[in-house]
């Protein structure tokens, strides 16, 4: 079996928040039942309780400043890694297409992670998704590469044969790392002078990269100084720096991931194999 909870939290992700999530992970406490009640207004975010695809959007809440709610799905335990706690849920929501990560505010309910990151940016700051028709654009380029690149990412990482990772999801990696090392060159951003919902993304991609597979940002300075000028933002330095940001790099992915897998405790005994 595995857990599920649904907690208030802040774009801080306050104390109280990282206590529940911590009680989840090693009971498997609902966190409703604890008086973590949510608005009925407030946005949710449903994903597994890891940074996967649902990251970019909590870096969107925390730059934006938007208080959300967080219902998080945990797998469980190995070999079955059962996700019973996803599927009994997954048709009664009222999600068109269900899948994680999934967004609801009100009327609104969307799947799709680049349909959600898009929405956000929409309702909050539209400048996001680019201020002129050349820089959308290249915003629709940058998100649709990134799109091929987390495929590849994921056969990297979860395939649990090494020796049958496909070579062309390794090539597509190395080389579009190159290729975004190249575009970063002369720029601030991956789009230009502006900040954009993609530099979310690819910060979060790359540094999964550069923690779980090769040191890239030593090298490729560019990349590096880019990391650091969107790591940097005042809202997004405080929120990776906060009690309840996943720090550890085993946070990535889900316990069944060959490489950035979070064995929970009580639940998991997993040994990841590296290259």
């Amino acid at each position: 079996f595995c857990f599920f909870f649904s907690s208030r939290r802040r774009h801080t992700r306050c104390r109280e928040v990282s206590w529940a999530r911590r009680c989840v992970q090693e009971t498997g406490i609902n966190a409703e039942y604890m008086g973590f009640m949510i608005k009925k207004d407030q946005i949710i975010l449903g994903y597994w309780n890891i940074r996967g695809l649902a990251e970019t959007a909590r870096l969107l809440f925390a730059h934006l400043g938007v208080e959300y709610k967080e219902e998080l799905y945990n797998l469980g335990p190995a070999p079955e890694f059962s996700r019973e706690c996803w599927f009994s849920k997954k048709f009664t929501l009222g999600l068109d297409f269900p899948n994680l990560p999934y967004l609801m505010d009100g009327s609104v309910k969307l799947t799709e992670s680049n349909a959600i990151y898009r929405y956000i940016c929409g309702k909050f700051d539209p400048k996001l998704l680019g201020t002129t028709l050349e820089e959308r654009a290249l915003v629709d380029m940058v998100a649709s590469v990134l799109y091929d690149f987390v495929m590849a990412k994921v056969d990297l990482m979860y395939n649990p044969d090494a020796s049958k990772v496909q070579k062309r999801s390794i090539d597509k990696i190395a080389d579009d790392v190159k290729m975004f090392a190249k575009m970063m060159e002369g720029k601030k951003y991956i789009c230009g002078d502006n900040l954009t919902y993609v530099d979310f993304a690819l910060v979060e991609q790359l540094e999964s990269i550069n923690d779980l597979w090769e040191p890239i940002f030593k090298t490729y300075p560019s990349l590096d100084k880019y990391f650091k000028e969107v790591t940097s933002l005042p809202n997004i330095h405080k929120y990776r720096n906060s009690e309840n940001y996943l720090k550890n790099p085993k946070a990535y992915n889900n316990g069944s991931a060959r490489l950035g897998a979070t064995p929970l405790k009580k639940q998991f005994s997993i040994n990841n194999t590296q290259f």
